[in-house]
């Protein structure tokens, strides 16, 4: 409707300035130029309109759709069965009718290529197809072994394609087939267990859950607690924890179900006996008064400390008073503290030396 007033008005500018009534060539000029103006004002506005809807989203399709395969060839996704491999250089198409490609993270150079439902790998080094799509589902290269899947069955091949042993596996859908070091997480039912580079049972699927982190360990759950296995299949934390982490460096952080941290090295033992997320300062409003008549804060005789959004006391000397097991501290004097169940609006107080006190 806009446009359509705004264009009627335009053609009635038209009108005037050729009208009868104003021949005279300052009348017409002026007139031009006003239509001018607004003729190129709504050229910009409906480029603006272009671009924001158009112009831009086909520049980043564009550019979200296109990704290296290395220097000399580059993947453009166009959709299921439209997508390509095409050559940086001469633009010529090598691969027509793909799905979709997925790349390893660990830098392996063949990547997973999907065509007419099937999977195959190809080489980002060459765009040579090294092994033919005739997969229902395929996995990422990982430490030089990739999961295949033919009907129901799962197995392990190479880079020639060739199986690294005989054992199968019943697919789970859903459930990732890669290796992380000596060991692939092999999925039971709802039951986890670890399988080895010789296709054998390193740890029975007994567990509730079983991921790869850092340093290709394992992090399992079993009856609700958290453990860990080392890159050789040993545990070496027991399922005791609310939650483990393990870092590239640093070593290993457990909590306990009072939130509380302690630092493992990577064989399982103790590092530091008390770690936690950050330190903050406690003040109270004490009696005595600013120039101003405000009461003045001042610092009570301890800190709290915080461990999984979690607060608990600790001393100056760095010592805890109590784990981190509420929701919220404040000091109300120099020595007692208003403290915050987890999980609930009700409150206690406590001493310096963590004493209940009311």
């Amino acid at each position: 409707m806009w446009l359509s007033v705004f264009w009627g008005g335009i053609w009635q500018f038209i009108k005037i300035i050729f009208s009868r009534k104003n021949k005279t060539l300052f009348f017409r000029v002026i007139w031009c130029v006003i239509s001018f103006c607004m003729v190129a004002f709504t050229c910009m506005l409906g480029y603006a309109f272009y671009d924001e809807f158009y112009g831009r989203s086909q520049r980043c399709r564009h550019y979200s759709s296109s990704s290296d395969l290395g220097s000399d060839f580059y993947f453009y996704n166009d959709g299921p069965g439209k997508s390509y491999i095409a050559d940086r250089d001469t633009k010529k198409k090598i691969h027509k009718g793909l799905d979709w490609i997925a790349r390893p993270e660990d830098g392996d150079s063949l990547v997973v290529f999907a065509k007419d439902g099937k999977r195959g790998f190809l080489s980002c080094r060459t765009a040579n197809i090294v092994i033919p799509a005739k997969y229902d589902a395929a996995w990422c290269f990982n430490d030089g072994v990739a999961g295949v899947c033919e009907g129901d069955s799962v197995f392990f091949i190479d880079h020639s394609g060739k199986p690294i042993y005989s054992r199968k596996f019943k697919r789970e859908k859903g459930h990732n087939y890669t290796y992380h070091g000596n060991f692939f997480v092999n999925q039971d039912g709802d039951k986890f267990g670890l399988v080895d580079r010789q296709g054998n049972d390193a740890t029975l699927p007994i567990y509730e859950n079983l991921f790869a982190v850092a340093n290709n360990m394992w992090v399992m759950k079993y009856k609700g607690k958290m453990g860990a296995i080392n890159d050789k299949g040993s545990i070496i934390i027991p399922n005791e924890y609310a939650w483990v982490e393990i870092y590239p460096e640093g070593g290993i952080v457990v909590m306990s179900e009072d939130n509380s941290k302690k630092r493992l090295d990577y064989e399982g033992n103790v590092a530091n006996e008390f770690v936690y997320d950050f330190t903050y300062t406690l003040e109270y409003y004490s009696d005595d008064l600013d120039k101003e008549g405000n009461r003045v804060k001042k610092p009570a005789n301890v800190w709290h400390y915080s461990c999984n959004g979690h607060y608990g006391l600790i001393d100056k000397n760095g010592r805890p008073i109590t784990a981190p097991i509420y929701s919220s501290i404040e000091a109300l004097s120099a020595d007692l503290y208003e403290c915050q169940i987890d999980d609930g609006g009700e409150r206690l107080i406590i001493n310096s030396k963590g004493e209940e006190v009311n």
